[in-house]
């Protein structure tokens, strides 16, 4: 019963170490460079101890209580020390002064593993990470919101502003050709912090008016707003990145950018509000009249579509083969088939494909709401237009 005894006492002294082994490994800018060798060489030691202990006990099948140890070994060595672990690895933090003393005394023995057997750490790639969230929200470690917070974080690189920036046709702005009268009326009925100038046409962008120090001047009139209140405007590519603009506003400490195609037109603008809603969602203030959805199914084959709405985000919600790459918004892919724009205020029935389009509204040359059916098979051949 003594070998028996030692055995069991080897096995408990295994899992010990497996323990101090994993702390060390997590732990390695708090513990000397020999500790996690020196843990392996213990581990050994415990594991050949253990055997020479079972070997000498008599009375049972020999191999049966070698399976039997090795059995053991694993449940009690390896496992249970491993979830303890994992479910308390905080408290274990603790024990790395002991386990330190414990290397440190052993240390010599380091000699026989010239060897460092630390495991290197791996890169790990984006697709990794993506794997490791999509577990931890499915064990409920991770709520689903905090979930779409870090996938918007990787989405940023591959997002570019004229995703995400305020259309031109959305844009209010200042012309030079304006009185000083029209441009306090513009400023006092809009509630935005900053105005772009224009000079020659819509285009031609020469500064950025700050309604905040606007506001504070004693004589509002053209020559002071322009030497107290504009700045110079920063101009980005629409083919930017947001991560990079988004960095770029924060060194040079600037909320607002105009954006610009490749043609040097302004495609509209951008502000850091923007970058913080494709992180978080849309932000509303107190009394902002909050837009309804671009996209709101009203039952299994029809949906209410605003002419904003992407087009790649309808092709998904109808699940039909839309042109995307040739098309943004769903309202320009309605004009572009079409083949005119109405008058402001008419409506006009146009069948697309599978898609039977109501148009309810026009305004500014745009589309508005319209009622979408989807249609079934053998009933989407192209009906007439008709406008009212």
């Amino acid at each position: 019963m003594q070998w028996l005894s030692l055995g069991v006492l080897c096995i408990l002294l295994y899992g010990f170490f497996t323990f101090g082994q994993t702390t060390i490994a997590n732990n390695t800018e708090q513990v000397p460079k020999y500790a996690y060798k020196t843990m392996i060489w213990l581990k050994l030691f415990a594991l050949i101890s253990g055997l020479f202990c079972i070997l000498h006990f008599e009375g049972i099948n020999i191999y049966a209580v070698l399976i039997l140890y090795l059995y053991c070994t694993y449940v009690f060595g390896e496992l249970l020390p491993l979830r303890y672990l994992a479910k308390h690895e905080e408290q274990s933090k603790r024990a790395i002064s002991f386990l330190s003393s414990i290397t440190t005394i052993f240390r010599l023995f380091t000699f026989f593993i010239p060897i460092d057997p630390l495991p290197i750490n791996e890169k790990i790639s984006e697709e990794d990470i993506r794997e490791m969230i999509h577990a931890a929200t499915k064990s409920e470690n991770i709520d689903e919101p905090q979930k779409d917070i870090i996938e918007n974080v990787f989405e940023l690189d591959d997002t570019s502003i004229e995703e995400i920036c305020t259309h031109r046709s959305q844009v209010i702005s200042l012309s030079l050709d304006e009185s000083d009268e029209t441009w306090h009326k513009i400023i006092h009925d809009n509630r935005h912090t900053f105005y772009p100038i224009t000079g020659r046409d819509d285009d031609d962008i020469i500064g950025v008016l700050d309604t905040r120090d606007y506001f504070r001047l004693d004589e509002p009139n053209r020559a002071n707003v322009m030497k107290y209140a504009v700045d110079q405007p920063l101009f980005v590519s629409e083919n930017v990145k947001v991560d990079h603009l988004f960095f770029e506003m924060k060194k040079q400490r600037i909320y607002f950018a105009i954006v610009l195609d490749e043609y040097g037109g302004m495609t509209g603008i951008v502000t850091l509000h923007d970058i913080v809603e494709t992180l978080l969602g849309e932000m509303h203030e107190m009394d902002d009249v909050i837009e309804p959805d671009s996209i709101d199914q009203i039952n299994n084959d029809q949906w209410r579509i605003y002419g904003l709405a992407d087009l790649e985000d309808v092709q998904k919600a109808l699940q039909v083969t839309l042109p995307i790459e040739e098309y943004d918004t769903f309202g320009g892919y309605v004009l572009g088939s079409y083949g005119h724009i109405p008058q402001d205020g008419t409506t006009f029935d146009i069948t697309l494909d599978s898609l039977d389009i109501h148009v309810k509204e026009i305004q500014n040359h745009r589309i508005g709401q319209t009622i979408v059916t989807k249609l079934k098979e053998g009933t989407n051949d192209e009906q007439p237009k008709k406008e009212h």
